[in-house]
C-alpha cells in the first residue's frame, strides 16, 4: 500500500493588494487499529511509554483487577463518567491536575473510556499548553464508531449540548472489542443508532447486516465487520467536509432531533437512542412528504425494533422539542434548518425547514407505532 504524502505544516505567505494572505497547512494524522481483543495490554502499553491516562470511572471500577496493575501511580486520572460531568469546569479540573501531576507538552493524553470521556479529554489536549498529543482506548461500541472517530471534541453548556468544542483530531484510536465484554445491554444496543445512520446515508451493504442476525456476544465476526465499517464509512463521507465548513451534513441525519431531546430530557434518553429516534422523525417526515417510499419507511422501523432501538419516546413535552428544533434555525445563521431526509435506503436529502406540524405528526405516529408494538 502507498502511503500518499502529505504536505508540510507551516505558513506561506502571498502578497494581495495592499496586504497579504497567510495559508496556514496543518497536519494531523490519526492511527486506528480494530482488534477482538488485548484491552488490558494496551492500556498497559500505553502507560509503559509515558501516557498519562484518564480512565472513566465505570470502566475503573468494572475492571479494576486487570487494569490496576497497568497502571503507573501517579500517571492516572479516574473520571468520573456520566454526561453531567461533561463541562468546562471538569475540563478545568483536569487540566489542573495534569499540572499538578508534572504533565508536560511532549506528554500523550490517552483516554480510556466512552464517548463522554473521549470528547472531554479530546478538548483539554487541545487547550493544555495549545495542544498536547491525544490518544483515545474507546471502551463503548458508541465510543467506537462516532466519538472516537472524525476529530470533534466538546464538553456541554446549560444552553446546549457540544456547545464548547474544537476540532482536534486523535493521534491514535486503539479500538479493543474485548471492552465491551463488561458493557450494559442496553448501552450497546443504543449505539447502533449511529450504525443505522451511517448505513442508512451511504451504505444499503451496512444496512443489511444491521438487519441481519448479529449473535449475543460481546464479540463476533459480524460486530468486527460493523465496526470497521463503520468506522471507515464515516471518515469517508467526512472527507473535504471534516471541519463543517458546510453546515449541510449528510452526518447530521437523526442528530437534529437527538440533541434537543437529549438536553430537554436532562439525558435520560442516550445518545445512539435519541439519534434513533430522529431518525425514525425524519423517516416519518420524509414519508410524509412523498420522498421516501412506504417500503423503506417500514424497512427503516423493522431495522430499528430488530437492533433494539426504540422509534419514539413516551415522556417528553412535544411542543419543548419543537421550539428548540425551530431555534437551531438561529443557530445555524438563520437560512436553513440543514434537515437531514432519508429517500432511499443509502440516500439523503437536505430540507432548509420542517413544520411544527410535520415534527409533531411524527412524535403522535411513532408514538402510537411504539405502543403497539410493546
Amino acid at each position: 500500500m502507498v502511503i500518499p504524502q502529505a504536505r508540510a505544516e507551516g505558513i506561506r505567505v502571498t502578497p494581495r493588494g495592499d496586504g497579504l494572505t497567510a495559508y496556514v497547512t496543518r497536519q494531523d494524522t490519526t492511527h486506528i487499529q480494530v482488534s477482538d481483543s488485548g484491552f488490558v495490554s494496551t492500556v498497559a502499553q500505553l502507560a509503559r511509554r509515558g501516557d498519562f491516562i484518564l480512565l472513566d470511572g465505570g470502566v475503573h471500577e468494572a475492571w479494576a483487577g486487570a487494569l490496576e496493575p497497568a497502571l503507573t501511580p501517579g500517571r492516572f486520572l479516574v473520571v468520573p463518567p456520566g454526561e453531567a460531568g461533561k463541562s468546562l469546569a471538569r475540563a478545568e479540573r483536569i487540566i489542573t491536575a495534569l499540572h499538578e501531576a508534572g504533565v508536560d507538552r511532549r506528554t500523550t493524553l490517552t483516554a480510556v473510556g466512552g464517548g463522554v470521556l473521549c470528547d472531554l479529554s479530546g478538548l483539554v489536549a487541545a487547550l493544555y499548553f495549545r495542544g498536547v498529543r491525544a490518544v483515545y482506548v474507546p471502551t463503548t461500541l458508541l465510543a467506537m464508531i462516532d466519538a472516537a472517530i472524525g476529530g470533534k471534541t466538546g464538553v456541554n453548556h446549560p444552553r446546549q449540548k457540544n456547545l464548547i468544542g474544537v476540532f482536534s483530531h486523535p493521534a491514535e484510536v486503539h479500538i479493543r472489542l474485548d471492552s465491551l465484554a463488561t458493557l450494559p445491554l442496553p448501552q450497546l444496543t443504543a449505539a447502533y443508532g449511529e450504525a443505522l445512520k451511517i448505513a442508512i446515508v451511504d451504505d444499503p451493504d451496512l444496512f443489511e447486516l444491521l438487519a441481519g442476525p448479529r449473535g449475543n456476544q460481546p464479540v463476533t465476526p459480524v460486530l468486527r465487520t460493523i465496526v470497521r465499517r463503520c468506522v471507515a464509512r464515516k471518515l469517508q463521507l467526512l472527507g473535504s467536509n471534516a471541519f463543517e465548513r458546510d453546515l449541510e451534513r449528510s452526518l447530521n441525519l437523526g442528530h437534529t432531533v437527538a440533541h434537543p431531546l437529549e438536553d430537554i430530557t436532562a439525558f435520560r434518553i442516550s445518545h445512539g437512542a435519541a439519534v434513533g429516534i430522529g431518525i425514525a422523525v425524519a423517516s416519518h417526515i420524509s414519508h410524509a412528504r412523498g420522498l421516501l417510499t412506504t417500503t423503506d419507511f417500514q424497512r427503516i422501523l423493522n431495522a430499528m425494533d430488530h437492533l433494539g432501538l426504540p422509534v419514539m419516546d413516551r415522556d417528553f413535552d412535544e411542543q419543548r422539542l419543537a421550539d428548540r428544533v425551530r431555534d437551531l434555525t438561529l443557530q445555524r445563521g438563520g437560512i436553513s434548518l440543514h434537515y437531514v431526509l432519508p429517500t432511499a435506503i443509502g440516500k439523503v436529502a437536505f430540507t432548509d425547514s420542517v413544520a411544527t406540524t410535520e415534527l409533531l405528526a411524527a412524535v403522535t405516529g411513532l408514538r402510537t407505532r411504539q405502543r403497539g408494538s410493546l
